[in-house]
């Protein structure tokens, strides 16, 4: 048995040894000002052709919206933009020089191994914090398999609680292969978790005496591994399409409550491909399986994204407001003012359909819609289209890490503080 094991993790290394990295040379970031309401129809129909990369979420006319494309596919939409009165601006002529620098700044913590805590981790290395998590402190902490992946991956829970824990808090992250800081955030709140609690810290002493708290921090670890060893701008899954040649789905467009009714993608070559049918996937029927074997348990549910600056609330598929909106925006205004009283951070919250259009069969609504949860919101994470880091999108070096981890840290503690009267 040993020696399997070995022969298929020595395979497994070649293989990743081997795998040619794609390289986004030449590769544009655009800057687009919508001017008119039409301009926001039309960039949101362009982000679900294959050749068209939107980057970050962004409805308001005159915001910045940013965009990649290939040298080749520029030719084509600078064409579009100009033909619809849309301004854009080349900000960016070598994206692989973001990524180039990310990777640089890797490198030079790469030094302490042990210690992934405010670092881009790989998949293995997060499950083994998670082990030692749990060895650490067993008082509070424990962990589970939630689920498989297609190449069977296990996609690994750690759980928080107390012996007066009654209420359940659900939060994931790393859905979007490529979005690593939304990753390294949620490990660095894990950390942050346990630690605060065992240091004595009054904020999660109380949050833990009702709430026990169930993390996945990384829903996507197929897609995550091939965006570090491949890929770089991955973002869905890694299962195959039958009768396409193109690979994965968009987990964020695949759940079961108004799947594919808009905002996504029947094309499976797009990045906001809804996949073949509702619920289809693994990872997510993981998340939602998860949720259902507690049901009535969950006060909360957040998934961490990025980017944008943005805490929304529901619903995506549609612009209308839920009946208790007032309360979800109020425990959203709860949750960016502790995040901002770190470091000034401020984020927009607020109704997901409202401020971008409709994106159906995204997780939060249907951990509202079908499972009833009443808190259920979506987080972006730095950095916000208007920052210093706007131009570094996907690509934030690692020393940034410790800044939106913090954030990310005290904005869900001032949120569950919020929601459970503590």
């Amino acid at each position: 048995m040993k020696s399997f094991e070995f022969i298929t993790l020595f395979s497994l290394a070649i293989a990743s040894v081997l795998a040619q990295k794609i390289s986004f040379e030449g590769y544009k970031m655009l800057r687009l000002v919508p001017k008119v309401e039409q301009h926001l129809v039309l960039i949101d129909q362009l982000q679900h052709n294959p050749d068209f990369d939107l980057l970050n979420r962004m409805r308001a006319i005159e915001e910045p919206i940013y965009a990649a494309v290939s040298p080749l596919a520029l030719i084509k939409y600078s064409q579009i933009f100009s033909q619809n009165g849309i301004e854009y601006q080349i900000v960016d002529n070598n994206i692989q020089r973001l990524f180039d620098l990310q990777q640089k700044s890797m490198n030079r913590t790469r030094r302490d191994v042990k210690n992934i805590v405010g670092k881009f981790p790989r998949y293995t290395e997060i499950n083994s914090f998670i082990d030692d998590v749990v060895s650490n402190s067993p008082n509070i902490a424990s962990s589970y398999a939630a689920g498989t992946t297609h190449e069977n991956r296990i996609i690994k829970a750690i759980v928080f609680k107390t012996a007066t824990s009654n209420r359940g808090i659900f939060i994931d992250c790393g859905f979007h292969a490529r979005e690593w800081i939304a990753v390294s955030s949620c490990i660095w709140m894990i950390d942050q978790m346990y630690r605060g609690f065992n240091d004595g810290d009054s904020d999660m002493q109380a949050i833990l005496g009702k709430y026990e708290i169930h993390i996945l921090p990384l829903v996507n670890p197929d897609g995550y591994e091939y965006s570090h060893t491949t890929n770089r701008m991955w973002r869905k899954n890694r299962k195959p399409n039958s009768g396409s040649s193109c690979v994965g789905t968009d987990l964020n467009r695949n759940f079961g409550f108004q799947w594919r009714t808009g905002g996504s993608s029947s094309n499976p070559c797009s990045d906001t491909y809804a996949g073949p049918s509702a619920d289809s996937e693994l990872e997510t029927k993981t998340v939602e399986n998860v949720i259902l074997n507690k049901m009535n348990f969950w006060d909360a549910y957040l998934t961490i994204h990025t980017y944008g600056q943005y805490w929304l609330t529901s619903w995506s598929y549609t612009t209308a407001y839920p009946s208790d909106y007032d309360d979800l925006k109020l425990a959203a205004d709860k949750g960016a003012a502790a995040l901002k009283a770190l470091h000034g951070t401020q984020y927009t919250t607020g109704h997901s359909g409202v401020l971008f259009g409709r994106l159906s069969g995204v997780s939060d609504d249907w951990a509202k819609g079908e499972a009833k949860i009443k808190y259920a919101c979506t987080l972006e994470l730095s950095p916000g289209s208007s920052s210093s880091d706007a131009f570094f999108g996907f690509a934030l070096p690692e020393d940034r890490v410790p800044k939106v981890g913090k954030e990310l840290y005290a904005g869900v503690v001032g949120y569950l503080k919020h929601i459970g009267n503590l």
